[in-house]
């Protein structure tokens, strides 16, 4: 769409990325993946024994790890923001 060569577009990408940007990328993984493990964890172990209990745990799970990643995720933005990211 606006007809750039692959080096104009790296050239761009990197004048316009930084290494903060590229820190908190990486610390904003490790917490969402770190989340995701846990919450996947915790309706596991509170999963019952049928596969309908599993269907259960796993919605449950994918809900709980989403709204995590949502608090986090503004959590780490006024985080950011304090210390000047």
């Amino acid at each position: 769409m606006l007809k750039l060569t692959a080096t104009e577009y790296w050239i761009e990408t990197k004048s316009a990325l930084t290494l903060a940007d590229f820190a908190k990328g990486l610390i904003n993984g490790e917490v969402f993946g770190t989340l995701v493990a846990l919450a996947g964890c915790l309706r596991g172990m509170q999963c019952g024994r049928s596969s309908a209990a599993v269907g259960l745990a796993v919605t449950s799970a994918v809900v709980t790890g989403i709204v995590w990643i949502v608090c986090s995720d503004a959590i780490l933005t006024v985080i950011y923001n304090v210390l000047g990211f």
